[in-house]
């Protein structure tokens, strides 16, 4: 019996790998919700703007922190950012962001947590940010 059983889950991770292990609920969500083409980095800029920017003399640069959207059940997609904001030239915001992509149509920021706060209080980044990206966050903030 348990030869049967462990051939069987060969056979199921055999039949698994050439089509990967996809999960059909995830990507529809992140079909649905992620803006497709140009329209991504259109959306997300205008919204990092409109979060960030008071004034007209001013822009946002941003990387991101891990590529490609964060699905975790039903919820809106998540991308992780560090975003820096100038106004005048001058630097005024720092930090790690996170963003749900909503209806193919914008980017909600869920949560800024700013390069200070991220040094003097750790905790505050990994109330928010996977594990896995605390560390990267961590250095950014540091300007490692």
């Amino acid at each position: 019996m348990t030869n049967r059983k462990g051939l069987l889950s060969i056979a199921v991770v055999t039949l698994l790998i050439p089509f990967g292990c996809t999960n059909p609920i995830a990507d529809s969500h992140i079909e649905g919700n992620v803006p497709k083409g140009k329209a991504f980095d259109g959306y997300l800029r205008r919204d990092l703007i409109s979060y960030f920017c008071k004034t007209d003399n001013c822009r946002v640069e941003y990387e991101f922190l891990r590529n490609g959207p964060t699905q975790t059940g039903i919820a809106y997609p998540k991308y992780y950012l560090w975003v820096r904001c100038f106004t005048g030239g001058k630097l005024t915001a720092e930090g790690a962001v996170r963003v749900a992509a909503v209806d193919q149509s914008a980017f909600d920021v869920t949560n800024f947590v700013s390069a200070k706060e991220i040094v003097t209080s750790p905790n505050e980044a990994a109330g928010v940010f996977p594990s896995a990206l605390l560390d990267k966050i961590g250095k950014k903030a540091r300007h490692e």
